[in-house]
């Protein structure tokens, strides 16, 4: 599946917390990707996103956790 841009996901802050990093990084949700899990994330003040795992690091601004549901089969 490629990346959905109208998910309803994109827009919304993320937030990653790097157990190796000082400060957590935030940036806007830009694409998701359902099926292998991810979602782009344009962090700080940089041009391109990053493809983000949702697991436990990876929260939205309110602390509830990003969690892609599986895509339904056909």
């Amino acid at each position: 599946m490629p990346a959905d841009f109208n998910h309803p996901f994109v827009g919304r802050v993320a937030v990653y917390r790097d157990p190796y990093r000082d400060k957590p990084e935030q940036g806007p949700i830009t694409s998701v990707n359902v099926e292998a899990n991810l979602v782009f994330v344009r962090y700080g003040s940089g041009s391109t996103s990053a493809a983000t795992e949702c697991n436990e690091r990876l929260t939205f601004l309110d602390g509830s956790p990003v969690r892609l549901g599986n895509p339904v089969e056909a």
